[in-house]
């Protein structure tokens, strides 16, 4: 997505990206991970596979905003919304499986679509979290935190959220986005966020 004067969403979202990297990696020691270090396009379902594979404890999907009415602004939250097919998981299923050597072990076995269904609640928990943060440091738009069937976190297989960091068809707010003092900010109230989120969880997020 490009706004009207040139400003790329891919830019601005890796530019925050690599600023929260720096600032948790720094501030907290732990280990954090993008999905990607470049302009390359990253499939949806692996971005969550990504995080998953790594055993992470949180999954931050950072995005701006676009809408018809030009004078649409301010940050949102997102988690994801339950369905039919998320509510189903909130127990995996066990399968046994054969073993080298011979015999089976029985594994929790979580279909992909299903794999956020057990975190609805920490996932809302953690989406509430970052508005309170990005609402000291930025504006907030008039629906701050939102649930929703977003595909990116839907195979997630831990607290999930989404940020839209403002509205790139926002003359001034592109402006802003482009910036480092708002791509700043935000990464400010991300990481704050992401450290009340942390001491809540009883320091679960390495």
């Amino acid at each position: 997505m490009k706004g009207e004067k040139g400003t790329l969403e891919k830019n601005v979202t890796l530019a925050i990206a690599r600023k929260l990297k720096a600032a948790l990696e720094s501030r907290l020691g732990v280990r954090v991970l993008l999905t990607r270090d470049g302009d390359q396009n990253i499939n949806i379902d692996q971005r969550a596979a990504l995080a998953n594979n790594n055993k992470a404890d949180v999954f931050l999907s950072i995005h701006a905003n676009a809408s018809a009415r030009p004078g649409a602004s301010g940050a949102e939250v997102f988690s994801l919304s339950a369905s039919d097919d998320t509510s189903r998981a909130t127990a995996a299923t066990p399968e046994s499986l054969p073993v080298i050597g011979g015999g089976n072990r029985d594994i929790q076995v979580i279909p992909w679509e299903t794999a956020q269904g057990r975190f609805l609640e920490p996932s809302s928990a953690f989406a509430r979290t970052l508005e309170g943060a990005l609402r000291e440091h930025v504006p907030m738009s008039r629906r701050p935190v939102v649930q929703a069937p977003l595909r990116v976190l839907v195979g997630a297989n831990m607290p999930a959220a989404l940020v839209e960091t403002g509205f790139l068809t926002n003359a001034a707010q592109e402006k802003q986005l482009a910036g480092d003092e708002f791509q700043n900010a935000i990464v400010q109230a991300l990481a704050d966020g992401i450290v009340r989120f942390r001491a809540s969880a009883g320091g679960a997020v390495r």
